[in-house]
């Protein structure tokens, strides 16, 4: 796995820097800037799982998709590239967050929790989490529609949600959004030493490696797109 911060997070690489120039980002005002690269993490890197649990910033985008961990690496690169201040925060969630992706015998194998991540933004002089990117539209959709209880709280098939605060995943400027807040078992902080972090928690990052991402895939290909 790599651990190098310059190569995860890699802000020059010509696939994150012909995506900001092909969208324009940098010439948007700073509202319209974060208002659009979130609308891109969200939907048009859909939600999946890949091969390695850690990957390069342009590997995700030529994948077309991502977990909480690779999201968040590419949120956070295209927001440094553009010029946004963010900051990554780290957490372990329950392993039932995967709850219906992983085979019966591989989700034994789990550790009990798992690492993952969220990006917070600064925007108006306040930090807003940016969880709401890792469940594109028609997922959540489709999980609504033959899934979700219509009440309480929600975790399992990669959310993990308080449906009383459902409507908190489309930010407006001033809100924060979440998709996996009702799993998280410990708040690691915010990480400011990637070197270490990616270094220290190799192991438990690898992890997540052990859902099977064909597996896991097909799943949520099925709720995205009920028969």
């Amino acid at each position: 796995m790599i651990t190098d911060p310059n190569k995860i997070f890699d802000t020059k690489s010509a696939a994150v820097q012909t995506l900001i120039s092909e969208r324009n980002w940098q010439k948007l005002v700073d509202r319209n800037k974060i208002t659009r690269i979130l609308n891109f993490l969200k939907n048009d890197i859909t939600f999946g799982f890949t091969k390695k649990a850690c990957l390069p910033a342009s590997e995700i985008l030529t994948a077309g998709h991502g977990q909480a961990l690779t999201k968040s690496i590419l949120l956070k690169t295209l927001f440094d590239a553009c010029g946004v201040l963010c900051r990554f925060h780290a957490f372990r969630v329950k392993k039932e967050l995967y709850t219906g992706l992983t085979r019966p015998m591989t989700y034994n194998l789990l550790p009990n929790t798992l690492i993952t991540a969220w990006i917070e933004v600064f925007y108006e002089e306040q930090w807003l989490v940016a969880d709401g990117i890792l469940l594109d539209s028609d997922y959540m959709r489709g999980l609504q529609i033959g899934i979700l209880p219509s009440e309480g709280e929600f975790i399992g098939m990669g959310a993990g949600i308080f449906l009383s605060g459902n409507s908190h995943m489309i930010w407006n400027g001033k809100n924060h959004t979440y998709c996996q807040r009702a799993a998280i078992t410990e708040d690691m902080g915010i990480i400011d030493n990637f070197e270490w972090f990616f270094s220290e928690y190799k192991s438990e990052i690898k992890q997540l490696g052990k859902i099977s991402h064909k597996f896991a895939n097909k799943i949520i290909d099925n709720v995205r797109n009920p028969q």
